[in-house]
């Protein structure tokens, strides 16, 4: 496998911001002001990525710039929601659509303890991801999980591709690995791929090869 960027994989992803947290709300009310959005629900609203990044560029610069100036052993006493959004944005190549959902809770926190490190963590989900093979494998490879893939019903009928859930595609692979077949041996790869994020958060996978 070659040196594999996990950034690469989101198309979409959900957030979450807090009404009780004043960047974050006021973030989220002028959102609804200014970009175009479809409304899930009375507190969610999706807006593609490049929208929201240029809302942040024009609303939040001079925080953006300033963050891009702080030292690491203060960065987590002044970022905050915009940061962590914009560089979703920025270092998520292809990412489309951001799900937003204000949340009422009071009690929350987004600094974690790491080994006496105070560190900010800004949660999100991936809903949906897409998993090129050939941005994985050498040509080699590629072919071997391919038919490896076919043994197994994944990929049918000649078809390049397969929309499935994460959780689901690690499972079928998992359960049916034939470790004495050589063909089987570049999926451990797309297992260690679905292990980072996607099986946790079940993101619906499209999953794409060459023949």
């Amino acid at each position: 496998m070659f040196d594999f960027d996990m950034s690469l994989l989101p198309t979409a992803i959900d957030v979450t911001l807090y009404k009780y947290n004043y960047i974050d709300y006021k973030i989220f009310t002028q959102l609804n002001n200014q970009v175009d959005f479809i409304q899930v629900d009375s507190d969610s609203i999706i807006v593609s990525s490049n929208q929201l990044r240029y809302f942040l560029e024009e609303n939040y610069r001079s925080d953006l710039n300033k963050f891009k100036s702080i030292g690491s052993e203060m960065i987590h006493k002044e970022i905050n929601s915009t940061f962590f959004l914009h560089k979703m944005c920025e270092e998520m190549e292809n990412l489309k659509y951001i799900k937003i959902t204000l949340s009422m809770k009071k009690d929350y926190t987004r600094m974690i303890d790491l080994e006496g490190t105070k560190l900010l963590q800004f949660n999100f989900k991936v809903m949906s991801a897409t998993i090129r093979l050939t941005d994985i494998f050498s040509e080699k490879d590629l072919k071997s999980a391919n038919r490896a893939l076919e043994k197994i019903g994944i990929f049918k009928n000649g078809i390049p591709f397969v929309r499935i859930k994460g959780k689901d595609l690690g499972s079928i692979i998992d359960s049916n690995m034939d470790p004495e077949d050589k063909d089987f041996a570049p999926l451990l790869d797309i297992l260690d791929i679905l292990e980072h994020k996607i099986e946790q958060d079940d993101s619906l996978v499209l999953l794409i090869t060459d023949y």
